[in-house]
């Protein structure tokens, strides 16, 4: 049995330099399956090596007049040129290879579409990573509960003034979108999406966009897209040109047996456990002479970069991209950098979220949910946000912050650079009845720590104003849309004998509705001492911390110990301050101590530290908690005073 013969096509290159240079290197590689008959590039072809030889004219229309007929054009040219060349070349009978991105605009999308249809040619999208073998391995793991993606790369000042349309929207009124989502690093965008599943228009139910701009251009280079599919899951990238160094993009997908991530310039594959898997890939060109000889299915054909469109056709609607304040910029002989935007681009993509969700300094002010103020004797003490403006892998739910000591020190953090989920005060928990109601990886018993589609958020459902604070209700509701628990919360907050000091009192009901409920933590499935979730309280960054209970100190000694009252004493940005806390009933009393001061600064009360609460349907719990927050360090005796007194 013998292979079928490959019969040798005839290829006309248009835009012989820049990328077409790449392009002549990989004919030329190809040997006899290609005869290269034809160049089309205003400026001629090559002055010397391969396709010196060949015919040149300065426009394809010109070439096709001449009599050139051939099996396959390359347009190899900028974006806004993608159109007419594509359609020129399937009329004159030829298939086409394509650069990325395919078109300018979604009209020409549909309209190359149905041009492609009717005269039955082929068209390959020059999206190279879709040939990756990567893809396939990635594959084998099941359909991804969520894909992030995101780089930093660095451009000069020469970069964006190389042609008319760099860094340009709009060129003599045609669309050009030259930008980092759209052009530069659309790979990142386009190949996120093909690994989720996402190909066609319909695919795609959503896409939010925060475009910003370092450079002197109009086009963005520095932005975060967040794109919700159209069965809720969620891809996300934040990408930049504008950063002080260059990196590997990376694309982080997380499947129900393993999260991996994918080096897509490279090929390379890194599991959880560290290992490394390096890949190859197919030339998308070179599939496309097999398409033509054999059959073989195009990887990137252009029906399936429809939903990549869908990004780019929000991000040629947005508003122009908004200018980075100078504050967060260095400016260098060559070029202009973003500062801290390795890290920036990172916690923002592996959060699910936009640039202002993560508070990045350089963003537009953050969203916050619909806010109340509480008072002491007229002095605002705390703010309740209800939360709705959180991004969703941060399990949206309300929360107080900032609260501050009567002297104005605030003893709260939202948003915090190491866990963008702590929100201030707050209730939450990370498993229930398998929904993450408290942000961030779920904790799993096989794999650790794992990012997964499985986040609750926490309604408000209506907010009573007292004369001493307020009382709310809540459902928790799942990914599916579901109540899975009724939330009952009171904050009560007094003056105290002592002027350095407020005190509280903050009361929550928790009532399952109609099926069992089980309340869990990293603790639960397996994570010794990680037995967080129920009240959290994350403080701001902080030194000399004194953490201690009526009989022990230090984070070690506290840190699930089981005592009436626990305090937290620290030099904060703002000045020195202390938060206690007491549970207040005698259920309460009987869940340990949270404690956290090496990794980050926080306390909180263990609903479930090692086993799971069980709650049947209908039937309730409580947390109830005597608080004091107070100028200075208070003295382990005041601090006992004030929660007795506060009862």
């Amino acid at each position: 049995m013998t292979d079928t013969p490959r019969a040798t096509a005839a290829v006309l290159l248009v835009g012989a330099h820049g990328f077409g240079a790449v392009h002549l290197r990989n004919l030329e590689r190809l040997g006899s399956r290609i005869q290269l008959v034809a160049l089309a590039d205003p400026k001629g072809g090559p002055a010397e090596g391969f396709g010196s030889n060949v015919p040149s004219w300065p426009t394809l229309d010109a070439a096709l007049d001449s009599g050139v007929r051939p099996d396959i054009v390359i347009v190899a040219t900028p974006t806004n040129t993608h159109f007419a060349l594509a359609a020129r070349a399937l009329e004159a009978g030829s298939d086409v290879y394509l650069e990325k991105p395919p078109v300018a605009t979604m009209e020409q999308f549909t309209e190359l579409l149905a041009l492609q249809e009717r005269t039955g040619r082929a068209i390959q999208v020059g999206f190279q990573s879709f040939g990756s073998h990567a893809l396939a391995e990635i594959a084998t793991l099941g359909t991804p509960s969520s894909v992030a993606t995101w780089a930093h790369w660095s451009r000069d000042r020469a970069y964006w003034t190389r042609s008319a349309w760099a860094g340009r929207r709009v060129l003599n009124g045609q669309p050009v979108v030259d930008g980092v989502l759209t052009n530069a690093i659309s790979h990142a965008i386009a190949t996120a999406l093909h690994i989720a599943g996402a190909r066609r228009r319909e695919d795609i139910a959503d896409v939010e966009l925060e475009l910003y701009r370092a450079a002197e251009i109009e086009a963005d280079d520095t932005s975060s897209v967040r794109i919700t599919l159209a069965d809720g899951r969620i891809v996300t990238g934040a990408l930049t040109l504008a950063s002080a160094e260059l990196a590997e993009p990376l694309i982080e997908v997380r499947t129900p047996g393993e999260d991996v991530t994918f080096s897509y310039t490279t090929d390379d594959l890194r599991y959880a456990d560290g290992h490394v898997v390096r890949t190859g890939r197919t030339d998308l060109f070179e599939e496309l002479l097999d398409h033509r000889d054999h059959g073989t299915p195009l990887s990137s054909p252009l029906i399936g970069t429809g939903a990549y469109m869908e990004v780019l056709e929000a991000v040629r609607r947005a508003p122009d991209p908004i200018r980075i304040p100078d504050a967060s910029i260095t400016t260098a002989e060559d070029r202009v950098t973003v500062d801290d935007i390795a890290h920036w681009v990172e916690r923002a993509a592996r959060a699910g979220a936009l640039f202002s969700e993560v508070h990045a300094p350089f963003a537009q002010i953050a969203p916050s949910g619909t806010t109340e103020d509480i008072a002491v004797d007229a002095r605002i003490v705390a703010v309740r946000d209800d939360g709705s403006a959180v991004t969703p892998t941060s399990a949206p739910r309300p929360f107080l912050h900032p609260v501050r000591t009567l002297g104005g020190v605030v003893v709260t953090d939202a948003h915090p650079a190491d866990h963008d989920w702590h929100l201030g005060a707050s209730i939450g928990v990370q498993h229930a009845n398998g929904v993450n109601f408290w942000g961030g990886p779920t904790y799993t018993e096989d794999f650790g720590y794992r990012w997964r589609a499985d986040h609750g958020r926490i309604e408000t459902t209506a907010l009573t104003r007292t004369d001493d604070g307020f009382s709310a209700t809540a459902n928790w509701i799942t990914p599916t849309g579901a109540t899975l628990l009724i939330e009952e919360t009171s904050w009560r907050v007094h003056s105290s004998p002592d002027p350095r000091a407020w005190r509280f009192v903050a009361r929550t009901n928790l009532r399952a509705l109609d099926e069992p409920v089980e309340l869990g933590s990293p603790g639960t499935h397996g994570r010794v001492g990680g037995g967080y979730g129920g009240f959290a309280w994350r403080f701001p960054s902080a030194s000399h911390v004194d953490v201690r209970t009526s009989d022990a100190s230090g984070e070690e000694a506290t840190h699930g110990a089981k005592s009436p009252w626990i305090a937290f004493s620290a030099r904060f940005p703002d000045g020195e301050a202390t938060v206690a806390l007491a549970a207040d009933d005698p259920r309460t009393a009987s869940d340990p101590w949270f404690v956290r001061v090496a990794d980050y600064p926080g306390i909180g009360s263990a609903l479930a530290w090692e086993e799971p609460l069980l709650l049947d349907a209908g039937a309730s719990v409580t947390l109830s908690f005597r608080g004091v927050v107070a100028d200075g360090r208070l003295e382990d005796a005041e601090v006992a005073a004030l929660l007795g007194a506060g009862a």
